[in-house]
């Protein structure tokens, strides 16, 4: 092969038999399961404690009444057989079969399921309790270790997996190899996005694709084959799931592609055509037989909605500031003994509606900082009419800790407090960047900019500006008052992970 192939190094690949590959996978199901089993065993413990001490006690008597009987360790063995049959529940409401089939699970988007299965699964071992106490007095007090286990588990089951979920963002064990039909620029754009994100569990070996396109992308993986060697590549690699994105393949071979991936049990994702419009909201139809994908409306909410966001903002910016206040005041004192000049940069900024305001942030960078600016124009990293820059000699050494931190944006819950602002929107640019976005990408200004979003909580710097206005368009388009929240519980995770913070 030579030619219109393109190959580059790439790391020596392990060669896995398609029976360790399953074992992998059927391991990898297991542990939310596993996870849950533990931490249900540990809540009816911890259960038990609590309301027998409550109970036996007579801290209860005035809603149990005076002769309500004592709960006793029986109840605690008995609740410990039920475990199975809070799994099996869990299992009927769908949750593992998320995981096994999904790349990407979030505990948030899974809660509305997870707490209906623990509603059921309290009255399952209410159930089986009672007919174990047989009536005795005893029974009486079982409701009291059943609500205060269900409550108990209504914390731990959700802080359990999503534990676990962060730790694979981390380091995941259970990584397995993919392979990508499409060698051209949406192709690129997934490894991308896969490789920043371990929690997905793929490692992409290669492309697979009839002709490759020259390139100087230096992540650039290599070209495998053509699709008539997909068994070989796919039996050579362990591949686990194969990705189709936009393949200069003819379309009767990719549905070949698609027959041969469910004959070998390999997982098959699609990149679907107009990914940019796309969204979690978009619905799937079948019209007779034809699978129809339904957009949203722009999320365009009324005033209620509205003025729920704007409290949310208020309450939420001031309490942060009162919170963080000394830390706050050691950064800004900080500030003052490393370097000559202003503890605040102030900047104009494009806001909503093309209104301009002043952003504040901590001063990371010398005084004269916008003065060099132009001299370092051939060294921009980023894309698009974003400047950044990896190793900016402009940063001063306590800005570098401040920005790995995040540390240098808390100034803007000042602008939130006014309202110039949002605890979550798209990042407001400077002027002169803001101007060079047209056409979709000016969708931004049509919403409050926030101090996070769906481009810090993905990679911030990391993420080209092409994706980082499409990642806009989807929020304007799509936001809700629950997909604020939880982005902020994922800004936490992004700021731990300290993912393209320069």
């Amino acid at each position: 092969m030579s030619g219109e192939w393109s190959f580059l190094p790439y790391e020596e690949e392990q060669e896995m038999p398609r029976r360790e590959l399953q074992v992998l996978r059927t391991v990898h199901s297991l542990v939310i399961p596993l996870v849950d089993l533990i931490t249900l065993a540990g809540a009816m413990v911890f259960g038990y404690l609590i309301s027998a001490y409550l109970v036996n006690r007579g801290y209860l008597d005035g809603i149990l009444g005076s002769r309500h009987g004592e709960i006793i360790r029986t109840e605690l063995w008995a609740s410990m057989v039920t475990i199975p049959l809070w799994l099996l529940v869990f299992h009927y409401f769908g949750v593992y079969r998320r995981e096994s089939r999904r790349l990407s699970v979030s505990t948030f988007d899974e809660l509305p399921q997870t707490l209906g299965a623990l509603a059921v699964g309290a009255w399952v071992m209410f159930s089986f309790l009672a007919v174990i106490t047989k009536g005795d007095l005893t029974g009486r007090a079982i409701w009291s270790l059943v609500a205060i286990t269900w409550l108990l588990l209504m914390i731990m089951i959700p802080l359990g997996r999503a534990f676990v979920r962060i730790g694979f963002s981390f380091y995941n064990p259970f990584r397995t190899s993919a392979l990508v039909v499409g060698a051209g620029d949406v192709g690129r754009s997934l490894i991308g996005r896969l490789g920043r994100h371990k929690e997905y569990g793929l490692r992409v070996v290669g492309f697979l694709d009839t002709s490759c396109k020259a390139s100087d992308d230096s992540n650039q993986i290599q070209l495998l084959g053509r699709p008539s060697e997909l068994r070989s590549i796919i039996d050579r690699y362990g591949i686990s799931r194969v990705i189709i994105a936009f393949s200069r393949t003819q379309h009767p071979l990719i549905l070949g592609i698609i027959h041969q991936c469910q004959e070998m049990k390999v997982d098959v994702s699609i990149v679907p055509r107009f990914f940019e419009a796309l969204s979690s909201r978009a619905e799937i139809e079948d019209i007779e037989g034809l699978p129809l994908l339904s957009l949203p409306r722009y999320a365009r909410h009324g005033g209620v909605v509205r003025t729920v966001k704007r409290l949310m903002d208020l309450f939420g910016s001031a309490i942060i500031m009162l919170i963080l206040s000394p830390l706050l005041l050691l950064v800004a004192a900080l500030l003052k003994l490393a370097s000559p000049g202003p503890i605040f940069f102030k900047q104009e900024r494009l806001g909503k509606n093309h209104r301009h305001f002043m952003m504040y942030k901590f001063r990371s960078m010398h005084v004269d900082a916008d003065e060099k600016k132009d001299e370092l124009a051939d060294m921009n990293e980023a894309t698009g009419p974003i400047f950044k820059m990896k190793d900016d000699p402009r940063i001063t050494r306590t800005g570098r800790i401040i920005r790995r931190l995040s540390i240098d944006e808390l100034p803007q819950l000042i602008n939130v407090f006014k309202g110039e602002m949002s605890l979550v929107g798209p990042r407001p640019l400077p002027l002169a960047e803001a101007e060079q976005c047209t056409g979709t990408a000016d969708m931004r200004h049509f919403v409050q900019p926030g101090i996070t979003g769906l481009w810090q909580v993905l990679g911030r710097s990391e993420i080209p500006f092409e994706e980082m206005v499409q990642l806009d368009y989807i929020y304007v388009t799509n936001w809700t008052l629950m997909w604020d929240i939880k982005i902020i519980l994922r800004t936490v995770i992004a700021i731990a992970r300290k993912r393209g913070a320069y």
